[in-house]
């Protein structure tokens, strides 16, 4: 409280923020600060309807100050407000405020107000408490934090950190740590148990939490179990489960659903204990009190980290006024979904949570703090405009520096202080990064009326980079090269990075694509300049040398360490990318990386330009073999189940709905089969006047893709695959063909890996569920087995398969993936059967595609497909460890480097028959794989 009363008294604007651990007293602070300092008229603002009522009781009687008489029995107690809907008239809001010491509103209230009546309300107010502040970057939220600049505004939450990164509006004026919370008694120590199985971790989870609360019982202790479900549909499978294993308990389901008067019955039932467990969706939260929710059973977790500990936290409290209520006990599922977020040491198996929940908490919460040190580490920032706010776009000029000082102050000199907002350089005093916003005046572009003038504000923000003595500095206007502005920070013997050298962050990038170009034209003075987009680009960048032209941009995208990116650079000095940073730090580290490419001589741009893939539009069909056939990126990293592929009665994921290719010929329309295990659906693609068109070769499917249905021709035209031809060449799904622009050196045939298949059926591709020995799955897996370590290996081998067998490795502070693509031979004897590898390499080549977004995705379907074969076959996919350990590798994931090793393996490929067809067949297919993977590429085959 005395920081509180302190920071206000210090003439500082900025909201403050309290942070406080749940249940550690923030409501009795406020009423400790109602008292103190006796704020003329106070508005409380609260999440949801039930902690507005729970709070404004607390304010009506002063709460525990009057229970222990830390005030006097007779003294006056506020006149309390509470907003449970909106006003229409502004008079009537008018004279409710008037009425009141404190007002506790929903901002969902608030919102309901009519403008005039909410502008009213709002200001007759002098002071603003926001309760669970965490939700206050959220816009019914900040519009009403906004509204108080330039009252006092105080800030109360437990976790001030959010997942999505945006920054809780204010500075830290005072924090209670959980772990002084913990030691002086706040909360209880927690019995913890992570659940994860391969069969069915819901039963498994739902035996040990009704376990757990019977043994409780038997203990004394008067407790009860919440169940928490992610969907109502989810809840009502979890309440039918809970049902079947103890109906004595009489489970019960509360969802916003839930008819008034039963959900009246369902919380007497459980004040009156004739029910124990509770199955929620989103219920019970913020504001329900009832101490007995001691058995917490998250078979859904939540999927941030902010809301789970404050969950968690709600059945941590410490009651010691009652001997029947003991230790909380938290079951939860080991969610796939969330191993790769901060929850992951939350849900570890052996995680020690009274140690683990504050270590989180205080990491969590110092990251907020440092980010709200930044900001105030940054001097004289204008009022206006907040650094936490700012969010530039990936765009830079460079200068290099004749020192290693630098002075942007000087940077008024340059602008003058009546163009500067607030005449104000924000410069960060722990780093070498400033800031400021320039107001533009100039005539309006529609005409010339004399008292009207278009105003434009242009924020600049300047990095120095000391290590490679370059100024960054980018400007939202991207107009100027700030030449002068960087003569006035450096001195005047800095100069611009400019022309060729700034092709040169277009290096270090694989399967680069320029998508615009633009040319100057020295000699001809009516048409220099000219903009080339598409397949244009070619012709453009083709005859710039021969015709005298230069390029003044090239803008490309490509694959940059395995992950898909844009760059682009101008002999201006300008380079950038398409990206926003989320904040300047971000923004700082992309400088960085593209300064250390700007200063790398060794870059050789011929040798860049070269390496270009011009995208060609196409009107009919290329030339070359079909190898694969993939469905577009977006669906396998989509959230929830996505488009849903039905035929014959038999609904399938458009994920789990294999492309091959049914016909292998190098002219004619290309043809694929779209396999399930329980059916097929032949199509063929011929270009019309619509581009590439697919159509059924006989009966076809349909598609339900959110509300929406289609014929599955319509959506597969809406939705075009990628089309792998050998040769690494590829038709998009806008009917550009991209291949490389010479033809590549064949395979190395003396990297071809001869192995002794004996007792190896090599027509037998598949191991089955039954391991049968003498496949060609089961022979490699055992080859592979005894020549390196895998952590996990699993075997994928079925429809919409990453690989037939997956291998994980972590390697010191890398992850290796062994990625192993098997084929069967057409005939029992090895030989020179080109046919024999064209499928190979499609698989070789769709592959590739799981080294994207740092192997999440990969791990997701490994998750999900483990489980789905165990259910399936009765039979554990995993050849090495198991369903824990690939879990432990998720959680371990995001701070390894991916290796991947892509292995292909065709006993019916005689190394010795080999022509040049097939090692080019092969080159095309290590390419392809090796610029989206950068990993290693291995043929095994026969003599």
């Amino acid at each position: 409280m005395h920081s509180v009363i302190g920071y206000w008294a210090s003439g500082v604007t900025a909201p403050g923020i309290v942070v406080m651990p749940t249940g550690t007293g923030k409501t009795e602070t406020m009423l400790a600060l109602l008292v103190a300092a006796r704020p003329e008229r106070l508005l409380v603002l609260v999440p949801t309807a039930a902690l507005r009522d729970q709070i404004a009781a607390k304010f009506e009687s002063l709460g525990i100050l009057h229970a222990h008489q830390i005030v006097a029995s007779g003294v006056m107690r506020p006149v309390v407000g509470k907003l449970q809907h909106g006003f229409h008239d502004a008079a009537d809001a008018a004279a409710f405020a008037s009425a009141c010491n404190v007002m506790v509103a929903t901002p969902h209230a608030l919102q309901a107000c009519e403008s005039e009546s909410r502008d009213v309300l709002l200001a007759a107010f002098s002071h603003l408490v926001v309760d669970e502040a965490h939700h206050a970057p959220a816009p019914t939220w900040s519009r009403v934090v906004d509204a108080f600049a330039d009252r006092r505004v105080l800030l109360f939450t437990a976790t001030p950190f959010r997942e999505d990164g945006r920054p809780v509006p204010g500075r830290t004026i005072f924090r209670f740590p959980l772990r002084e919370a913990q030691r002086d008694g706040y909360f209880t120590p927690i019995n913890y148990r992570a659940v994860l199985s391969l069969e069915d971790t819901d039963r498994e989870l739902a035996k040990l939490a009704v376990g757990q609360l019977r043994e409780d019982r038997a203990a004394g202790l008067d407790h009860i179990v919440m169940v928490r479900a992610r969907s109502i549909a989810r809840a009502k499978e979890l309440g039918g489960l809970y049902q079947a294993l103890a109906p004595d308990l009489h489970p019960t389901v509360l969802h916003e659903k839930v008819a008034a008067r039963a959900r009246r019955a369902a919380l007497a039932a459980l004040e009156d204990r004739s029910c124990r467990i509770v199955v929620c969706v989103d219920m019970l939260g913020e504001g329900f009190d009832l101490p007995a929710l001691k058995i917490a059973a998250l078979h859904d977790v939540k999927k941030s980290l902010s809301p789970m500990i404050q969950f968690i936290g709600r059945f941590t409290r410490s009651t010691s006024a009652s001997s029947t209520i003991g230790t909380a006990s938290v079951f939860v599922a080991r969610d796939p979904s969330v191993a790769l977020s901060p929850l992951r040491e939350l849900l570890r198996e052996d995680a020690d949570w009274d140690t683990i929940l504050h270590d989180i908490t205080e990491r969590a919460t110092a990251s907020v703090e440092e980010i709200s040190d930044f900001e105030a580490s940054f001097t004289d920032a204008p009022e206006e405009v907040s650094v936490t706010v700012l969010e530039p776009k990936m765009s830079a000029i460079a200068h290099r520096a004749p020192g290693r000082t630098w002075t942007p102050e000087r940077a008024l000199e340059v602008y003058g202080e009546g163009r500067v907002l607030d005449s104000t350089i924000a410069v960060n005093t722990t780093s070498t990064v400033a800031w400021f916003v320039v107001e533009n005046r100039s005539e309006v572009r529609w005409g010339a009326p004399q008292a009207l003038e278009q105003v434009t504000y242009e924020l600049i923000v300047m990095y120095f980079s000391r290590t490679r003595g370059l100024l960054y500095i980018h400007g939202s206007n991207n107009t100027s090269d700030y030449r002068e502005l960087a003569q006035a920070v450096l001195g005047v013997d800095c100069r611009p990075v400019t022309g060729m050298p700034t092709f040169r962050v277009l290096g270090h990038m694989e399967r680069l694509i320029p998508t615009n170009v633009g040319l100057l034209d020295s000699r001809d003075h009516f048409n220099r300049f000219s903009m080339h987009v598409g397949s244009d680009v070619y012709e453009a960048l083709s005859t710039a040398d021969r015709q005298g032209k230069s390029q003044t941009h090239i803008a490309a995208s490509g694959f940059r360490n395995g992950e898909k990116t844009t760059i682009s650079a101008a002999l201006s000095g300008r380079f950038w990318s398409m990206q926003t940073a989320p904040n300047l730090k971000a923004w700082t580290d992309w400088c960085d990386e593209q300064g250390a490419k700007l200063t790398d001589a060794s870059i050789d741009l011929a040798s860049v330009m070269e390496g270009f893939i011009f995208p060609e539009d196409l009107t009919e069909r290329p030339e070359g073999v079909l190898i694969a056939a993939e469905w577009p990126w977006p669906l396998f990293t989509g959230n929830g189940p996505g488009p849903q592929i039905s035929f014959a009665g038999t609904t399938y994921s458009a994920v789990d709905v294999a492309l091959e290719v049914a016909d292998h010929s190098p002219g004619g329309p290309f043809r694929i089969r779209l396999t399930t295990p329980a059916w097929q659906i032949g199509y063929s693609a011929v270009f019309t006047v619509n581009g590439l068109t697919y159509s059924p070769d006989a009966l076809d499917g349909h598609v339900r893709s959110g509300i929406h249905e289609y014929s599955l021709e319509e959506w597969i035209n809406r939705n075009k695959p990628t089309l792998f031809l050998a040769g690494d060449k590829m038709i998009t799904a806008e009917d550009r063909l991209l291949a490389p622009r010479k033809d590549l050196d064949p395979f190395d045939r003396r990297r071809l890996i001869i192995l002794n298949w004996a007792g190896v059926d090599i027509k037998k591709e598949s191991q089955t569920p039954t391991r049968e020995p003498d496949s060609i799955q089961a022979y490699i897996s055992a080859h592979l087995q005894q020549s390196q370590e895998f952590d996990v290996l699993i075997d994928d081998d079925r429809a919409r398969e990453a690989a037939d067998l997956v291998g994980m490795k972590i390697d010191g502070d890398e992850l290796v993936v062994t990625l192993v693509h098997c084929k069967y031979s057409s005939e029992p004897t090895p030989g020179g059967r080109v046919a024999d590898l064209y499928e190979l390499c499609g698989q070789a080549v769709r592959g590739a595609k799981w080294r994207q977004d740092h192997l999440g995705p990969l791990l997701n379907h490994l998750d999900r497909r483990a489980r789905s074969f165990r259910a399936r076959t009765g039979v554990s996919p995993f050849e090495v460890g198991s369903i824990e350990e690939l879990y432990r590798i998720r959680e371990l994931a995001p701070q390894l480097r991916p290796r991947v090793h892509t292995v292909l393996a065709q006993p019916g490929l005689s190394a010795s028959a080999c022509t040049e067809e097939h090692l080019r067949l092969l080159a095309g297919a290590e390419t392809y794989v090796h610029a989206l993977t950068r990993g290693t590429f291995t043929v095994y085959c026969s003599a």
